[in-house]
């Protein structure tokens, strides 16, 4: 039986999910938490190639991010498991403000060494583990099933609002403060997402607990269970697009330094319209809640947005041209996210989203892991224009092969 709240269920629309006070909550736990993390995260690239004059230190920055997003699975079964989903978040945003915090004092007093800006990542990243799994038992506990599409696809805007102020903030911070200004604002942005956290009921009944190695392995099973193993060919089609998720970030990072002489303003004006088209795209996914048309938006997603990378090289080295062709980009990087993840919320058994979920973030974030060390080794041989041109046919290429997949092409709920 699915044990979820429903108060908005009768009126799927927007503004109803919007009236929802516990839902609301929620949505600016994810504004102010998302705002935070886009600000430190513009400041650790750009410190990364700052501190190394090269972008390998940038993919190993996201190398260690990804890597251990992949291990999100070992999250799944505290998300599963937690009477409360609060208590998860009560304990995991306060480390990670504490660490922020840290991170932004080293470097305004000097002390920032390379060993320290991989510690925090790491240290953050293992914690956004947990946020982010027991973040996506929460839309099923809120509204129910049927509204899971317009839920996420509200949630990913939100989040995509939240990034494009905590991108502008950063680029702004990173011009008249320096990096430790992000790092700041990211320590306060959490401190608000915990006040957000404690007005939201997020209480659950209990599943049944049968040791964390025995949930570990009935989550995987989950996967592999339906005829045709459907979410093992979905996984291995997000592998493939993800090992190219981390490519945007690179590539903006390098027109910056490369094509644009080691601009912060031009860096923080493409990451921003980037952010702006994502933010497009969770909107439209959001208004028009397709769930029975998954698949075909996937596939066109992948393509279009490989195409917008090939189109953002041939602008090169006019900024402001350059900077539309990214929002582009940044629209059909945004679209496979909410329909993902709203079908595994929707698919998943009632008191296993959380296993699933992560279980299957291993596919896609290990795959970027290696993918942006891929990224950043081709930089070292190849101009900015020529590792665009793979990056943009390489998705172009990817999703061809999935429309040529049936589970990927019947995607719905």
């Amino acid at each position: 039986m699915d044990r979820v709240r429903t108060e908005p269920e009768q009126d799927p629309s927007a503004g109803s999910l919007l009236a929802y006070r516990g839902f609301a909550a929620w949505l600016g736990c994810q504004f102010t938490s998302n705002l935070g993390y886009a600000a430190w995260s513009i400041s650790v690239l750009w410190l990364a190639y700052q501190i190394s004059g090269s972008l390998l230190l940038a993919a190993l920055v996201l190398f260690l991010q990804y890597g251990i997003y992949a291990l999100t699975f070992v999250a799944g079964p505290f998300a599963d498991r937690a009477l409360d989903k609060r208590t998860v978040f009560l304990v995991v945003l306060p480390l990670q403000a504490g660490i922020a915090a840290l991170l932004g004092l080293a470097i305004a007093e000097g002390r920032l060494s390379t060993g320290l800006l991989l510690g925090a990542v790491a240290a953050t990243a293992v914690l956004d583990d947990f946020w982010w799994t027991t973040g996506n038992t929460v839309p099923r506990i809120l509204v129910g099933r049927e509204n899971l599409l317009r839920a996420n696809g509200l949630q990913s805007a939100l989040v995509g609002v939240g990034s494009l102020v905590g991108y502008g903030a950063g680029a702004l911070l990173l011009v008249e403060v320096g990096p430790a200004g992000g790092a700041f604002l990211r320590a306060g942005m959490l401190a608000l997402s915990v006040g957000c956290v404690l007005a939201v009921n997020l209480r659950s009944a209990p599943s049944a607990r049968r040791g964390l190695l025995r949930d570990l392995a009935d989550g995987w099973s989950i996967l592999g269970r339906s005829p045709g193993r459907p979410l093992l060919q979905i996984g291995a089609l997000f592998a493939a697009e993800g090992f190219f998720l981390g490519a945007p970030l690179l590539l903006i990072t390098l027109f910056a330094n490369r094509e644009f002489g080691a601009s912060s303003f031009a860096y923080g004006l493409l990451f921003t319209t980037y952010m702006v088209g994502s933010i497009a795209s969770g909107l439209a996914v959001g208004r028009w809640n397709p769930r029975r048309f998954l698949g075909p938006l996937l596939v066109g997603a992948t393509v279009a947005e490989g195409a917008a990378v090939l189109a953002a090289v041939a602008l090169l080295p006019s900024l402001l041209p350059s900077a539309a062709v990214w929002f582009l980009v940044g629209f059909a990087a945004g679209v496979p996210s909410p329909l993902l993840y709203a079908y595994l919320q929707a698919v998943a058994p009632a008191d296993a989203v959380g296993r699933v979920v992560a279980d299957f973030e291993m596919f896609p974030a290990g795959a970027s892991a290696f993918g942006a060390v891929a990224m950043g080794l081709l930089a070292t041989a190849l101009d900015p224009s020529g590792l665009a041109g793979v990056i943009g046919l390489g998705l172009v290429a990817v999703g061809a092969v999935a429309a040529a997949i049936p589970v990927v092409r019947r995607m719905r709920f």
